[in-house]
């Protein structure tokens, strides 16, 4: 029996057909007229620049400008030169771009289906926060300065704020490689609702963020950084000769470190009525998983190698906490066990095959020594391209789900599911 198999423009209109769905041709064109891209009529419309950076298969950070025209002129397409195909790749070109974007992001283009679960009984959403980086080339080392180590001068990174049981990209944004994590983590509590969880990289490490997510009604999981103070309450309080405590002995001080010498190889232990923070004292729950040694030594060689890459020199209390994983979360332990809450967290590596795919299949990383403005048409015209994938293959997910089984699913086959179909492009 024949395989059906559609060709590579056949492919492409599928995804320009997805966009038609929320703008007209018309609409585009007002847009580009509003930003100002479009003055007049020229040979070269709106709606023929996003198919260019967007669905014909072109990376137009890379491609040369002769393929670039070459493949706008395909089938009907208009016949421009070089030099005035590089002069519509300007300042107001990305913007139009940008706006196309955004727009997509911000409109009912989010699907409305998700996976049911039996952990919906617990959580409204789950949240992820993660970003992926890539080098540029060093002449954009002024607008996007790198994160430093192995001469990484220029580079870009996405933030990508995702929801896993839709599929959904809930915020994303383009920023240098060198920008703090912690200012979109910030920015993304403020979509947050009661009952949703986030879970969060050790980028988006901070106290504050978790008091603000909890004083929202809603839950938390992040690994714990190792130079983190853990505290209990000190059983042994010394108070002053009026009656009053003193502060500093409130609090008693404990040590990872000497937890994992009572533990074993894939040993989860709990710890309960913790506080972390030396100044802050923020109560918390504390999931602390110890590897096996083949994790160990993954782990280790993983450390060494990202540690030369970046130029650092890890102190000695990181390089001591290698052999465990320490988790905290403000989820209730009649809800999700010490097991579960470790299950959980791992679900976060659904947005690395996200990222994954956006590199080995879109090649968003793919850029030459191009003027700034190619760069970033080249940014833009991609992740329009990605939005509209990631809804198209979620909705097929749900579909696939909803076929093979009619009711929920469990975390595990979630993530089956997820890691068979390389979803959420």
């Amino acid at each position: 029996m024949a395989t059906l198999e559609l060709s590579l423009e056949e492919e492409l209109e599928v995804f320009a057909n997805e966009l038609k769905r929320f703008f007209t041709k018309d609409e585009i064109d007002q847009i580009a007229r509003n930003i100002g891209f479009v003055q007049r009529k020229g040979k070269i419309n709106a709606w023929q620049f996003v198919a260019l950076c967007s669905f014909m298969n072109a990376n137009v950070a890379e491609d040369t400008l002769v393929e670039l025209t070459s493949a706008l002129s395909t089938g009907n397409g208009p016949v421009v030169s070089s030099q005035a195909l590089d002069k519509r790749f300007n300042e107001k070109c990305v913007m139009f771009l940008k706006e196309i974007f955004n727009k997509l992001l911000t409109s009912k283009i989010l699907s409305d289906t998700k996976v049911l679960s039996e952990i919906d009984n617990y959580f409204k959403r789950i949240i992820v926060l993660d970003s992926t980086s890539f080098q540029v080339p060093e002449v954009h080392k002024e607008t996007y300065p790198g994160s430093g180590g192995s001469a990484q001068t220029a580079g870009v990174k996405i933030n990508l704020e995702m929801e896993l049981k839709s599929g959904n990209y809930i915020n994303l944004e383009v920023v240098a490689g060198s920008s703090d994590d912690n200012t979109f983590g910030t920015k993304s509590n403020s979509t947050l609702g009661k009952g949703d969880l986030v879970i969060k990289d050790l980028g988006y490490f901070s106290i504050e963020n978790f008091k603000e997510i909890e004083a929202k009604e809603a839950f938390y999981i992040s690994r714990l950084k190792p130079n983190i103070a853990i505290y209990i309450d000190n059983e042994e309080v010394k108070y002053f000769g009026d009656g009053t405590p003193k502060k500093t002995s409130l609090y008693r001080r404990i040590h990872i470190q000497d937890i994992l010498k009572e533990m074993n190889e894939g040993e989860i232990r709990e710890l309960n009525n913790v506080y972390i923070g030396r100044d802050t004292k923020f109560k918390t729950r504390i999931i602390i998983y110890k590897l096996a040694k083949e994790q160990l030594e993954k782990r280790r060689i993983a450390f060494e190698k990202n540690a030369k890459k970046k130029g650092i020199t890890k102190n000695e209390n990181t390089i001591e906490l290698l052999e465990a994983s320490v988790y905290i979360t403000n989820v209730r332990d009649t809800d999700l066990t010490p097991n579960q809450i470790y299950e959980m967290y791992t679900l976060r590596w659904q947005v690395e095959i996200v990222f994954k795919t956006w590199k080995s299949i879109f090649h968003i990383q793919n850029v030459k020594k191009v003027k700034i403005e190619r760069l970033e048409c080249q940014l833009y015209g991609k992740l329009i391209l990605l939005l509209l994938s990631s809804t198209i293959m979620c909705k097929m997910r749900v579909l696939l789900l909803l076929k093979k089984r009619r009711k929920p699913v469990n975390l595990n086959l979630l993530k089956s599911y997820a890691n068979t179909l390389k979803i959420c492009i």
